[in-house]
């Protein structure tokens, strides 16, 4: 079992007095312990935005692509294909039916940047795609290698 020993480190910042009452009532709103875990999330969010808007092309991504879209038997073909010709590794689905006509469908993918993008972009593309949203994030290179827990 790997332990994580983590170093943490104060600062101090300063920002505007209402800037800082609509941050405290997000922190209670969202039940959070304090500002500092709060901070710490918005700043993990902040650098994994900027890692993925950068030029490289990390292979360790992980990324989930939430799409809505209309229930109709040509769409959904098209979406099993491109699931198995990408090169992205789909990695799980879930389908709910939200409405009599409407589904949403989270994809969860593995792969690098560019293979990521493409799988988004060919799936937006598609007639019926009413809504996309990707997520996506970075796995420390020291944890790509096989994956278990210890609970």
């Amino acid at each position: 079992m790997v332990m994580c020993v983590m170093t943490l480190k104060r600062f101090g910042v300063s920002v505007p007095e209402d800037l800082l009452e609509k941050f405290d009532k997000l922190v209670e709103k969202r039940k959070y312990v304090g500002r500092s875990e709060a901070i710490r999330d918005a700043m993990r969010e902040y650098l994994s935005q900027a890692e993925w808007e950068s030029e490289a092309d990390y292979g360790n991504t992980m990324a989930s692509l939430n799409i809505v879209y209309q229930h109709k038997a040509k769409l959904m073909t098209d979406l099993m294909r491109i699931q198995h010709e990408e090169h992205a590794q789909v990695v799980s689905t879930v389908h709910i039916h939200a409405t009599h006509d409407r589904c949403l469908e989270v994809i969860t993918l593995k792969g690098n940047r560019k293979s990521i993008e493409a799988f988004a972009n060919t799936v937006s593309g598609l007639k019926g795609i009413e809504y996309v949203k990707l997520f996506t994030f970075f796995l420390p290179e020291d944890e790509d290698a096989g994956h278990g827990h210890n609970h």
